[in-house]
């Protein structure tokens, strides 16, 4: 069976109106080399790469980044391989300029159970932080609330309402 991916939602967040809140960004691993990423992914941005103006260099968060310099990879499912079919075998090609949204207070975003550590899931009202591999964390604090957990056809979603984010 093929390795299941994130899926995400981005109900209410401030980028699909707002232009300022949206990034292009590129995912460097920890050795610094362009490497996949996963959608629902929480990425620290480090600034524009080398040369450019519009792609940011992005690596994993980790607990305790200001959520000021993250954003959620929300990349766009176009799968060239037309034997997948399902949200949930899509994948960010490495060295692909991605789409990301800057998280903003009280935005909601929805992940499907892969998207947290471990699949360990929140249930309705628990706090959620980020986690390794800029997974999120449930029972953790620092991201925000999940304020809901809902069925819609094949996928659970776990909505994730962004916390305060100003200083």
């Amino acid at each position: 069976m093929a390795e299941k991916y994130t899926v995400i939602r981005t109900d209410l967040m401030s980028g699909t109106k707002q232009p300022a809140d949206l990034v292009s960004l590129r995912f460097y691993n920890a050795e610094g080399n362009m490497a996949e990423v996963e959608n629902g992914t929480i990425v620290k941005l480090e600034g524009y790469e080398d040369d450019q103006r519009e792609v940011m260099k992005a690596v994993a968060a980790k607990a305790g980044d200001k959520l000021n310099d993250c954003a959620i990879v929300a990349g766009v499912e176009v799968m060239y391989d037309e034997r997948k079919k399902n949200l949930d075998e899509y994948i960010n090609e490495a060295g692909k300029a991605v789409r990301g949204y800057i998280p903003r207070s009280r935005n909601i975003f929805s992940v499907t159970a892969e998207g947290f550590v471990g699949k360990t899931i929140p249930k309705k009202g628990d706090s959620v932080g980020i986690g390794t591999g800029g997974k999120i964390a449930s029972g953790s604090t620092g991201l925000g609330t999940c304020v809901e957990v809902e069925q819609v056809g094949r996928y659970t979603y776990y909505a994730i309402r962004v916390g305060k984010t100003e200083n």
